[in-house]
């Protein structure tokens, strides 16, 4: 493969570790949408000894990992096949009284579900939204001898609206009292920069921060690279790629790059990323294909086969494309190309 993902094996480790000094109680591991783009595989395995649990988003992703997790694994999206869930132990969310209701009514005999409790705060995406519904639900299990895992919520606005989220904990503090304090359930919270205000939680979901997002402290541990394979010249007044989107002012040196927007890297990047070879930044010309993209290299001492860094920060990406890192990151998921951790 010419295209490939490098994780920094110590830069997550340095990561996790000022994460883990910053806030007190466990630490769940996001893992979810392929480890937004850094491969779910590769960082569970290098991730099992530093965290209490991993956070995927479907049962697919649950199982996935199940092989390699040597932790705890939470569902934190809405599933369709629970019995597979509760067979690998696999804890996971629970939205409703009606849900809990139809999960229990369905689950084979063997061992019991790990429910996860999912309370709207105010994000108004998933979960019960009434102190009513929250003590049916309990008395509901109580009933049947299954306690609740755990109890979380979601923080939609710490970095922008911190009285928000003062409300929102307040709520959730409420829903909280209510769980019997015998079942031992792990309340956790998630949301950005949740993990640097040592709320009295007994878990944080980590996402974004552990890939080195978020604080100057931490450090970006995705590089995406390719090779050279072609290069060609192009004279004065010729096109470059789809739809003559560039136009050569000049003669020029033009080379090819294997990796497209079908390996997440946005088409909106043509004719503005720049990209690193031989120490030298060059910028993509014309717009990036479906499997290449083709960059300048006439002042560059380059040759077919010179390593090409795509990116290696998704901030920078993100700010070309006025988005978050998040989506940046989340798009190589579709990646092609091979997923290497390095020292």
């Amino acid at each position: 493969m010419f295209s490939e993902i490098l994780i920094n094996k110590q830069k997550l480790l340095d990561n996790i570790i000022y994460i883990k000094s910053c806030c007190k109680g466990k630490l769940c591991a996001m893992v979810k949408a392929n480890a937004y783009g850094h491969g779910d595989e590769e960082i569970v395995s290098l991730l099992n000894e530093y965290v209490d649990c991993f956070g995927v988003s479907n049962e697919y992703e649950a199982l996935r990992i199940k092989k390699i997790a040597a932790k705890q694994i939470i569902v934190f999206g809405l599933c369709q096949d629970y019995n597979r869930l509760i067979e690998n132990e696999i804890g996971f969310s629970i939205v409703s009284l009606n849900q809990v209701k139809e999960i229990v009514r369905s689950s084979k005999s063997g061992p019991k579900p790990i429910f996860h409790l999912c309370v709207n705060t105010g994000m108004n995406r998933y979960g019960i939204r009434s102190i009513n519904e929250c003590k049916k639900i309990i008395s509901y299990l109580q009933k049947r001898g299954i306690v609740l895992g755990g109890i979380y919520t979601h923080l939609s606005s710490l970095t922008t609206d911190k009285e928000y989220s003062a409300m929102q904990l307040q709520k959730f503090e409420d829903y909280r009292a209510l769980v019997p304090t015998e079942w031992k359930t792990i309340a956790h919270i998630g949301g950005g920069k949740s993990i640097f205000e040592n709320y009295n939680v007994d878990m944080n979901r980590v996402g974004l921060y552990l890939y080195g997002y978020g604080d100057k402290m931490l450090s970006p541990i995705l590089s995406v690279q390719s090779k050279i394979v072609d290069i060609v010249e192009v004279k004065k007044g010729e096109h470059i790629g789809y739809l003559c989107a560039y136009t050569a002012t000049k003669n020029m040196k033009v080379a090819t790059i294997p990796l497209g927007y079908g390996d997440g890297l946005p088409r909106k990047l043509s004719n503005k990323l720049e990209v690193k070879i031989n120490g030298h930044q060059t910028k993509v010309v014309g717009n990036i294909c479906m499997d290449a993209f083709m960059v300048d290299v006439t002042n560059v001492d380059c040759s077919i086969g010179d390593n090409v860094v795509v990116f290696d920060n998704a901030s920078q990406i993100a700010s070309i494309l006025d988005t978050t890192e998040y989506e940046v990151l989340t798009n190589l998921r579709k990646f092609r190309g091979e997923v290497k951790i390095i020292d």
